[in-house]
């Protein structure tokens, strides 16, 4: 919750949501867009002190810079005419969130892979090894770039793994999609160097032991896509084919 008030009557809210955004930014010119590409507001959820959620209280959001790059009307946040950064706090029956950082972007015009995908080697130390030495990853970098190769920043960048070399029965998954390895994660948001996400292998969980020793080559697919206005932008989805070998691990 982004703010709480345990003293708050009947019919007040003891706390509130942080502020919802329907996307994470605003192209220069434009509205926010929710992810099907529809104009959306802003949006507070109230609760009460037994964490019901308050309906039809008022919501007021205020804009802190003294130089905005947008404005907000109606609760949607408009872009202007140029780049730059939006901060914006809401509020519902005097209590505030915490102020957000909306960027005002370029208009995305291409999506493409970053670098060049290598065979994935997945380090195998054994059966019974089952600690980060056995565990390969590669990583699967795109850019996002509007007009004048300005990168877009702010747009949600979709990983779908479709295809996937067999493993064992496992509480955890052999091939997966992460950030740091630990937790899977198959989404991320661009940023100035755009959006990346790593396909893990755990060399253990393999189920073929040809391709665990190295004598046979296996192979996953991952899906990258983006969107703008509900519409693929220019070069989404983005097919990636990943190469996968074992190797025997170095003690």
């Amino acid at each position: 919750m982004a703010c709480i008030d345990m003293s708050a009557p009947k019919g007040r809210p003891a706390s509130i949501s942080s502020l919802l955004l329907p996307s994470p930014s605003v192209v220069v010119g434009d509205s926010m867009r929710d992810s099907a590409g529809k104009v959306a507001p802003l949006r507070i959820i109230a609760y009460d002190a037994n964490n019901a959620p308050i309906p039809s209280l008022e919501v007021l959001f205020f804009v802190t810079d003294s130089a905005a790059v947008a404005h907000i009307s109606n609760a949607i946040v408009i872009g202007g005419p140029r780049q730059g950064t939006l901060h914006v706090i809401g509020q519902t029956d005097g209590v505030q969130t915490t102020p957000v950082a909306i960027p005002i972007t370029a208009a995305p015009t291409s999506f493409a892979l970053s670098g060049k995908i290598d065979t994935l080697k997945v380090p195998s130390a054994g059966i019974s090894d089952t600690t980060s030495k056995s565990v390969g990853s590669e990583a699967i970098a795109v850019t996002l770039k509007g007009v004048g190769d300005t990168a877009s920043l702010g747009f949600v960048v979709k990983y779908e793994l479709t295809k996937a070399p067999a493993t064992i029965p496992s509480t955890i998954p052999g091939v997966f999609l992460s950030e740091n390895g630990t937790n899977p994660s198959s989404v991320d948001t661009t940023d100035a160097g755009g959006a990346s996400r790593r396909l893990f292998v755990r060399s253990w969980l393999l189920a073929d032991q040809a391709v665990r020793a190295g004598t046979k080559t296996d192979t996953a697919i991952v899906i990258v896509r983006t969107s703008y206005k509900g519409a693929p932008v220019p070069g989404s989805p983005i097919r990636v084919v990943i190469p996968i070998i074992g190797t025997i691990a170095v003690p």
